[in-house]
């Protein structure tokens, strides 16, 4: 199951770079996502280090590739270890997040949430994409530079953005990756001012259940906070390690 988790969360973070052009290269045991940016939410490294390179170099060689700019570098819970903890803490990363590897068997999901007033639409035309950008600019500027890049044929395939509205106002979205047998759900995000409504919770449920109308068996997902955690488990998921998150500022 952590194979599906994680292999999940690869193919989100490269699915749409790659789709759009932007530089992203697997060597060795690390993918290097570099979108060019300046923002750790697109300049992304995922994995962990070959054991040929006890010496670290490769680090401060993933440094170098991204010249000053910020990087969020992703280890995924097979390729943790203390060694390679400290030994990015020593090139000056810190710990941005430690987030719960979950998965939940969608053939004993049941979509009983509460009813709100969110209608929710699946992205494939600009003005979605606008409000899709508007619900998530206010957390990094660059998003529009990154989301404008995209048509409508490139968020219509194995990555899928969502919407949902509130009065015809746009207040939370949510992403859903495709992959094998499951669904990978990211970017779950309530508006600031909309949040406590119930918004969250029934995003996430349309997207359990737009993946498992999909043909998915399982749905993965990572959570940041233990109150996230809990909510998710109620909902059939459970957890298969941790990921870590580490960020180079930059220069």
């Amino acid at each position: 199951m952590i194979s599906k988790i994680e292999q999940n969360a690869l193919g989100h973070f490269s699915y749409l770079p790659k789709a759009a052009g932007f530089s992203v290269i697997t060597d060795d045991a690390l993918t290097i996502i570099n979108c060019g940016l300046g923002s750790s939410m697109f300049n992304i490294v995922y994995g962990g280090l070959d054991a040929l390179h006890t010496d670290f170099q490769q680090i401060q060689n993933v440094i170098d590739t991204f010249n000053g700019q910020p990087f969020a570098w992703w280890v995924p819970p097979s390729a943790r270890s203390a060694k390679l903890t400290q030994k990015l803490l020593e090139h000056g990363f810190v710990i941005e997040a430690t987030e719960h590897a979950m998965l939940c068997d969608l053939n004993v999901f049941s979509d009983n949430a509460s009813l709100t007033d969110l209608i929710i639409e699946h992205v494939i035309n600009p003005s979605q994409l606008e409000h899709f950008i508007s619900v998530l600019e206010p957390y990094d500027a660059t998003v529009p530079s990154f989301y404008e890049k995209l048509t409508s044929q490139m968020v219509n395939g194995q990555e899928k953005l969502y919407v949902g509205y509130e009065k015809d106002a746009p207040v939370a979205i949510g992403i859903l990756y495709f992959q094998g047998d499951s669904a990978g759900i990211f970017s779950l995000l309530t508006r600031e001012d909309k949040r406590g409504l119930g918004f969250g919770a029934r995003m996430m449920t349309y997207l359990m259940q737009t993946a498992k109308e999909n043909g998915a068996q399982y749905v993965t997902l990572s959570a940041s906070s233990d109150s996230g955690f809990r909510i998710y488990e109620r909902l059939g998921f459970k957890s298969f390690g941790q990921f870590e998150c580490f960020e180079w500022k930059g220069k």
